[in-house]
């Protein structure tokens, strides 16, 4: 069963483009990992500042096994223009 993992970033101030970019990096070094089935990157119209990140995994194991293989510097570009942590959970599909 495909799992989603959800994440809800917001960039600290003046740094929008920066998270934008670094996101969009991020989607290219997500997509050919084993087990991933997709990822979509989103901007919120609203706030230039926000961003939503869906990840969909083969399975939990396949995501936690590409987060080891990414390791902190995988994602060092990211946290470096975050305004706090990001949001994320899990998300199953119903049938």
């Amino acid at each position: 069963m495909t799992i989603l993992r959800h994440y809800r970033m917001a960039a600290a101030d003046g740094r929008g483009g920066d998270l934008r970019s670094a996101l969009q990096d991020l989607v290219e070094k997500v997509r050919p990992l084993p087990g991933c089935e997709g990822v979509r990157l989103y901007a919120d119209p609203d706030d230039s500042l926000t961003y939503v990140f869906i990840e969909e995994w083969r399975s939990l194991d396949d995501h936690k096994a590409a987060g080891r293989a990414l390791g902190k510097e995988g994602f060092a570009p990211v946290m470096a223009v975050l305004s706090g942590p990001p949001e994320g959970r899990y998300l199953e599909p119903i049938p």
